[in-house]
């Protein structure tokens, strides 16, 4: 036999084990079927696409720091997480509490004081205030970070908080925050005593063990563990961020939480932190006995405060928690359901899942931005629409900029709120962090926020969607059939 014919050899026993690999996994039929598409349709190609990206690998390394890690969670929950309760409220929310809880051992934790933030200048402020307040730690995980225009002055108070004592720790996503880690802020914040790490660092030869596009999507500032931000921004100036992309300014939420949830927020925080290099996980194993100088005890439940759950999620498994959650949401909904998502690219299940809700009689919103930064997605997110429409979805088309904020309202009692997209990357793939939020008053926030984009939005209607022309419709249902794979 000839090289050639080894080579093609070669590549036949690869592509039937490839082909076996994605049939036995219990990944979504769509995606299955997208992926053998790819395969098939482009043999040598397909081959080596799957080999980069067709499995969330995180390499050795990792896995076996995260194995090290456990007893550290394990020592960390039972000192400083609050005791497993009943969560107070309805038996329909109450069963997602429970699922929650099952899956990620986090529990819903009541008396939270909880603010929410929905204009740039006053998020900055807010952190700015927290962190020049902070006695013992600041510790910051962001997908993006951009240290230009309005964020300088929260790592300005960042530095200063270090040059006074307090441990402050930055996490930064390898490839969103790129232009962070190019420029002189990384240097200038080590100088200054604060500690900087790379999530999920990329490379050429790295990819071949570790799927690269694989990300840390997480948006968290805690400080001194009785503070917490989570939410939908990023560490960057809208007035400057992707200016050229054409979408306009990104309009983002944070919730500030002041309670137990922030101490859960906190081991997030920590597991991230110590995975992604020898040097953090030591540290952070060595130094959990000091944190419990620094560590709050948890308080009793303040009387009237939000009832909050910390839902994480991260690749490597088949499931994925928060998707489970929101399609059980979705279940058990009974007037009206409420979603604002910048990208929406769902699989089959969950389109049949909103589909089904609006058709036993919900009210089913959906708010979406009218521009996103990504054509690939835009085209996908409009292949569905008719569907959709056909079944009495609403869709909203908000004008005012692109809509970043993640939020589900169900029928103002039970809300989601956090950096999940409405896509598979986000569900399966991505580092990602929601909050469950389980108190009608604090819902009713969330409702009034989802409510004003509302108002600034445009519907669209099903005959009028139906008129587009017919090279629109060839690209959307095209682009759909590798949507899977967004």
């Amino acid at each position: 036999m000839n090289w050639y014919g080894l080579l093609v050899l070669c590549h036949f026993c690869l592509s039937v084990t490839i082909a076996l690999r994605i049939i036995y996994s219990r990944r979504a039929s769509s995606a299955a079927l997208a992926w053998l598409t790819v395969l098939f349709a482009f043999p040598l190609l397909g081959v080596i696409i799957y080999l980069l990206i067709g499995e969330p690998k995180l390499g050795r390394a990792r896995a076996k720091r995260q194995a090290e890690l456990l007893a550290f969670h394990d020592a960390f929950a039972d000192r400083f997480l609050p005791p497993q309760t009943v969560p107070l409220c309805e038996v329909r929310f109450r069963q997602i509490a429970h699922l929650v809880q099952a899956d990620s051992g986090y529990v819903a934790t009541g008396g939270n004081a909880m603010r929410l933030l929905t204009d740039t200048d006053a998020i900055l402020r807010a952190f700015v205030a927290d962190i020049e307040a902070a006695r013992h730690c600041c510790l910051l995980e962001f997908y993006i970070v951009e240290g230009s225009g309005r964020v300088e002055a929260v790592l300005e108070a960042l530095m200063r908080a270090a040059k006074r004592g307090v441990r402050c720790q930055l996490l930064a996503d390898a490839l969103g925050s790129s232009g962070f880690w190019r420029s002189a802020w990384p240097e200038r914040l080590r100088t200054a005593g604060v500690a900087v790490t790379e999530a999920l660092p990329v490379g050429l030869l790295k990819s071949l063990w570790v799927r690269s596009d694989l990300r840390n999507h997480r948006k968290i500032l805690i400080v001194d563990y009785r503070v917490a931000y989570t939410g939908s921004y990023n560490l960057v100036d809208p007035r400057l961020f992707k200016q050229n992309a054409g979408v306009g300014e990104w309009v983002d939420a944070v919730m500030r939480c002041e309670g137990a949830v922030a101490q859960e927020l906190a081991a997030v925080f920590y597991g991230d932190w110590a995975v992604e290099n020898e040097h953090n996980l030591s540290a952070t194993l060595e130094q959990l006995i000091g944190y419990m100088d620094e560590m709050p005890q948890v308080a009793a439940e303040a009387p009237g405060g939000a009832l909050l759950q910390v839902i994480p999620s991260q690749p490597g498994s088949d499931m994925a928690l928060v998707y489970d959650v929101l399609c059980n949401a979705l279940n058990v909904a009974q007037e009206r359901v409420v979603i604002s998502t910048p990208y929406f690219v769902p699989d089959e299940a969950l389109l049949n899942t909103l589909i089904l809700t609006a058709k036993r009689g919900v009210q089913v919103v959906l708010i979406l931005p009218k521009r996103v930064d990504s054509r690939l997605v835009r085209y996908a997110s409009r292949a569905y629409y008719q569907p959709l429409l056909a079944a009495g979805v609403q869709l909203r088309m908000f004008g005012g900029g692109l809509l970043h904020t993640k939020a589900v309202v169900i029928d103002d009692r039970f809300a989601l709120f956090g950096t999940v997209n409405m896509d598979m990357r986000s569900f399966y793939l991505n580092l990602e962090l929601s909050l469950a939020v389980y108190t009608p008053e604090t819902v009713s926030a969330v409702s009034a926020l989802l409510e004003r984009y509302l108002a600034g939005s445009e519907a669209v209607e099903l005959k009028k969607w139906q008129q587009r022309r017919r090279v629109q419709r060839f690209i959307e249902r095209c682009v759909r059939l590798v949507s899977p794979l967004l």
